[in-house]
């Protein structure tokens, strides 16, 4: 397979690079920066990218390049993402603006570039990595709640619209430790994530997962969660 992965130098996203350096896929990485990808893949096929997701004309860039060294893109992950934890009178204009187009802007964008490659697969797919905020009330997370919210409407409604041809998936997780939590027993880690992006990407043809929840057995529910504002 021909792979895509956004927001892949580290967290959910290397973790994903990881679960799919396999022989036979190929791997297009996308971070920030290009030397940000520090650690070594087993396998051929790992071609890496520095884009800032923020800038309509990179993720453009990106595009073309990527045309340039692929004839199809089998599997889009969208996963790029920052999350800044402030109760939403705290926020600088910069910081909502920040939350808005790369949780939630740069996924339109990147998967409106990439459908001309989709296309081209035989069974293409989308996941978007959204959130359990989208569908919560965490204080600190007004913003980052409201894109994540979006990037499954969005998933949702993609899904329709491209559907059957073009298979499209969320994945939603509470509290994953991509910070290094000093007791990571109650996060979810990027390798639970990782695991469940390859089990969606490989089903059969007949199943589409259109959207999964993923907790851990420690998780909560409520309002406010261990790393919300306290005051």
């Amino acid at each position: 397979m021909n792979i895509l992965i956004t927001g892949a130098s580290r967290g959910i996203g290397f973790a994903t690079a990881r679960q799919f350096d396999q022989p036979g896929n190929n791997l297009f990485l996308v971070a920030t920066a290009k030397g940000s990808f520090k650690q070594e893949f087993k396998h051929a096929g790992i071609h890496t990218f520095g884009v800032d997701l923020t800038n309509p004309e990179a993720i453009a860039r990106l595009a073309a390049e990527l045309a340039a060294e692929a004839d199809q893109l089998d599997l889009l992950i969208n996963n790029a993402g920052v999350m800044i934890m402030k109760k939403f009178e705290q926020l600088k204009t910069s910081e909502i603006n920040l939350m808005l187009h790369l949780n939630l802007r740069a996924y339109m964008l990147v998967t409106h570039a990439l459908l001309p490659l989709l296309r081209k697969s035989a069974r293409p797919h989308i996941i978007f990595m959204s959130s359990m905020g989208a569908k919560s009330s965490i204080i600190g997370e007004s913003v980052y709640d409201a894109a994540k919210s979006g990037v499954t409407n969005f998933a949702n409604v993609l899904r329709n619209e491209l559907g059957p041809n073009i298979r499209v998936s969320a994945v939603h997780a509470w509290g994953v430790d991509t910070w290094g939590a000093p007791n990571s027993s109650e996060f979810i880690q990027p390798a639970d994530i990782a695991v469940t992006m390859e089990f969606i990407a490989t089903r059969p043809d007949t199943v589409m997962v259109e959207s999964i929840e993923l907790g851990n057995v420690a998780q909560w529910r409520g309002g406010q969660a261990p790393w919300s504002p306290q005051n």
